[in-house]
């Protein structure tokens, strides 16, 4: 009888480990990607008046009520990227030397979009510089 009762004991604790090895990883199936902070990115191209991309123009990204800004300079391409951003408000500054700088305010970024900015750089003492966010799907 004890023989009985000791194998109906470790049968019904293998029973449970086995449902809460399951439970465990159906929380972290489901838990995981609600844990991680969902994000998005900020891109754009920088552009000269003619419609020529421009290389290493720096851009500066700030979130509203941040005091770090993020930075870095457009490539050959003249495309920029800041990825990984939370969703917040942000203001864009592309400066170059030559050109007129540009401050893009109010981009609004929603996690897990990402936002476009169209840079379109004067030559200093000329027409004044444009920064256009175009909206998400355009």
């Amino acid at each position: 009888m004890a023989d009985v009762r000791s194998r109906s004991m470790a049968f019904r604790f293998g029973v449970a480990a086995t449902l809460a090895a399951l439970a465990i990883a159906m929380i972290s199936m489901v838990s995981g990607p609600a844990l991680a902070a969902p994000t998005g990115e900020v891109d754009g191209l920088v552009q000269d008046a003619q419609g020529k991309p421009l290389a290493g123009v720096a851009i500066t990204l700030v979130k509203a009520g941040e005091r770090t800004p993020k930075k870095q300079a457009s490539g050959a391409d003249g495309g920029f990227k800041f990825a990984d951003l939370p969703s917040g408000v942000y203001v864009a500054t592309v400066a170059q030397e030559g050109f007129s700088p540009v401050t893009c305010r109010g981009v609004r970024l929603v996690a897990g979009t990402s936002r476009r900015l169209e840079v379109k750089l004067q030559p200093a003492g000329g027409e004044p510089s444009t920064c256009t966010p175009v909206e998400p799907g355009a």
